[in-house]
């Protein structure tokens, strides 16, 4: 428990010191941030609530994990944390001669526009073609996923109607990455020019990507791409339309407010309408429906996704030998070696219940399950710096339409390097994809820079 007091004590205090630097909207603040709610919170509060844990979490195996691992793994939590933090810093110093604190959404100019409307509008099309061909070919699965799943509220069909739809991997990306991205920039376009037009497309786009993303039958997915429409239009709203007089301005933020209040009451609400669709719980009333899902929600945000890490630290090299670069299923297909699928094993062995699912872990902890203790001081320094050096290119890029929603997308890669591990983040969760559509939509393929 000491040891737990200690590293709470010292994780907090370098967050006052660094304040500044983290609580900015920048692609390292978004990754610090999620990776100590969705993460790093649930593990330094495990030892106070481990009774609670071994409940909720009946279905793994948490016995397993001794006294000695839970300290090893905070010590790797709050560690892996601040090595990328001053790996971080120091290429902010390497770069700017100071520790110069980066905000892209502090916008001192009009916002441009750069975005070439011939190559959206084939984007569409292209993507349209497709998805209409393979939603056809898998409709079966989606019926399936939609009145047994869904509807009927059967766990099993869900997996299943998941697996199905999601087994071809172009419509993963479109899905998961393109559409998400095109629908933002449909938004900037609408509201910058607020003709009827752009409203239809706009709408019909939101609507089609919101029904193809929730038919990915994920509910994680789905609030991110709600949440980045949410970030989009703030920013365009602040610096895109016309400067109100003050009166207006104070009334503004008071209805802003509010409207975000709003927001965040609906996002929650429907994670809790999800949670029900995809779970067989039964209630005699509404309360004890509000109140039952609120805390399956909130111990999954604060509470499942810390899991894994403590797996991660008994199973390697104790259980298994560290895997390196074997769970990249890119690599295993180029180099002919076999994949080990670590998210998947690990599911299966801690799992009282294996039914063929996954575990998600961080970038931080992926770095000691491939390579142990040396790695895991390496891999957290490179971190550091891939944060770093997107963080510099970005604020060096003028702040026109096109880049904007690119940022946006951005911090939707960092918030998943909280989740999953960099070469995850960068292929299955899009990084890659995101900068891809951003080049082909920039007129004449130009990146302007400030």
């Amino acid at each position: 428990m000491l040891i737990t007091y200690v590293l709470i004590i010292f994780l907090f205090g370098h967050v006052l010191v660094f304040k500044k630097l983290i609580f900015k909207w920048n692609v390292f603040g978004v990754f610090f941030v999620s990776t100590i709610i969705f993460s790093t919170i649930g593990i330094l509060i495990f030892p106070f609530a481990k009774d609670y844990f071994l409940r909720v979490f009946h279905t793994f195996k948490l016995g397993l994990v001794t006294d000695e691992q839970i300290i090893k793994t905070q010590i790797l939590a709050v560690g892996g944390l601040l090595l990328v933090l001053y790996s971080y810093v120091l290429g902010l110093s390497l770069f700017y001669r100071k520790v110069k604190s980066i905000d892209h959404f502090k916008i001192k100019t009009p916002i441009q526009s750069n975005l070439s409307r011939v190559n959206f509008d084939f984007s569409l099309v292209l993507i349209g073609l497709f998805l209409t061909i393979y939603l056809f070919v898998k409709q079966e699965v989606l019926i399936t996923g939609i009145f047994d799943g869904l509807l009927g509220r059967q766990p099993d069909a869900l997996l299943i109607a998941r697996r199905g739809i999601t087994s071809n991997y172009l419509y993963v990306i479109i899905v998961y990455n393109l559409l998400p991205f095109l629908t933002a920039v449909s938004l900037y376009i609408y509201m910058r020019k607020r003709i009827l037009l752009n409203r239809i497309m706009f709408f019909s786009l939101f609507l089609f990507s919101f029904f193809l993303i929730l038919l990915l039958f994920q509910k994680r997915p789905l609030i991110i791409f709600l949440m980045s429409l949410v970030l989009s239009a703030y920013v365009f709203r602040k610096y895109l339309l016309p400067k109100r007089v003050k009166v207006k301005k104070v009334r503004s933020k008071k209805a802003s407010r509010r409207r975000y209040i709003v927001i965040g009451i609906s996002l929650f609400s429907l994670l809790l309408l999800l949670y029900y669709s995809g779970t067989t719980y039964q209630f005699e009333n509404l309360f004890q429906a509000v109140t039952t899902l609120s805390e399956v929600v909130l111990t999954r945000v604060f509470g499942r996704l810390s899991l894994p890490a403590f797996f991660y630290v008994h199973y390697f090299p104790e259980v298994g030998p560290h895997y390196g670069l074997t769970n990249i299923g890119m690599l295993s297909n180029v180099f002919f070696f076999e994949h080990f699928p670590d998210t998947k094993t690990l599911f299966n062995f801690y799992s009282k219940n294996p039914k063929n699912g996954s575990l998600a872990i961080n970038s931080i902890f992926d770095f000691y399950g491939a390579f142990g203790y040396f790695g895991f001081v390496l891999g957290n320094l490179f971190l550091g710096a891939i944060l770093c050096l997107i963080d510099v290119f970005l604020n060096k890029l003028e702040k026109n339409g096109i880049n904007i929603i690119f940022i946006v997308f951005c911090f939707v890669f960092a918030y998943y390097l909280s989740q999953a591990s960099l070469a995850r983040a960068f292929m299955g969760y899009g990084f890659v994809f995101f900068a891809l559509i951003w080049m082909f939509l920039q007129k004449g393929f130009r990146i302007k820079l400030k």
